[in-house]
């Protein structure tokens, strides 16, 4: 199954990184978001601020390049 995310800084919303990951099986949206800022922490690791998470089901279709939050129906993670 294919997933969306963006990940922004929490203070400022800046966007850090977006994507689409192919999981099987999936896991839950929680420890998919967990891993995947864990994964952000390492590459960018000048930033030690929390983050927000946004994670949902892709089918393939949506861009991702100008989001500025999650769209509707993603799940908002703060970690």
């Amino acid at each position: 199954m294919k997933f969306a995310y963006l990940i922004q800084s929490a203070d400022n919303g800046r966007r850090m990184s977006s994507g689409v990951i192919s999981v099987d099986p999936p896991p839950s949206l929680a420890e998919l978001a967990a891993e995947l800022v864990q994964r952000n922490r390492a590459e960018h690791s000048y930033y030690t601020g929390p983050r927000t998470c946004w994670v949902w089901a892709h089918d393939g279709q949506q861009s991702l390049t100008r989001l500025e939050t999650g769209p509707d129906g993603a799940e908002r993670f703060d970690l």
